[in-house]
């Protein structure tokens, strides 16, 4: 709802320069064809909320942490702006996950996979039941 707010949450949670802004839509990321890239675009209307776990569309945004340490670091920053939502370590200590919130309200979820242990079906199990409470 408020393009400068998030293009500065975002820019302080991960790796995301601004690289590009036209009107109301800013391009976040790196420019290596590698990284990851976020595109965000204000809304204009006077519904800017989202309608709950029945509403179409994307559900929640996961990002691949590659340490504790940064996991650590989103954490304090998710705190400091209130965002913060649950820590848990999910299948037998195969990853660590962090929900929290961005300023509009949307779930996002980091992930930190334990080296030497690989994802089964219990992990990703696990996941399909923390669906819904992704919005919670």
């Amino acid at each position: 709802s408020d393009l400068d707010r998030s293009v500065a949450f975002y820019g302080e949670l991960g790796p995301f320069e601004e690289i590009a802004r036209a009107d109301a839509v800013a391009v976040l990321g790196g420019t290596s064809p590698a990284s990851i890239m976020l595109i965000l675009r204000e809304t204009r209307s006077i519904r800017q909320t989202r309608s709950g776990p029945q509403t179409l569309g994307l559900r929640s945004v996961t990002f691949n942490v590659g340490s504790l340490e940064e996991l650590d670091r989103i954490e304090a920053v998710l705190r400091t702006h209130d965002f913060f939502t649950a820590r848990r370590s999910i299948a037998d200590g195969t990853s660590e996950l962090l929900r929290g919130r961005d300023p509009d309200n949307m779930p996002l979820s980091f992930v930190c996979y334990a080296e030497g242990k690989e994802p089964g079906a219990d992990y990703y199990r696990t996941i399909t039941d923390m669906v819904y409470s992704l919005d919670t």
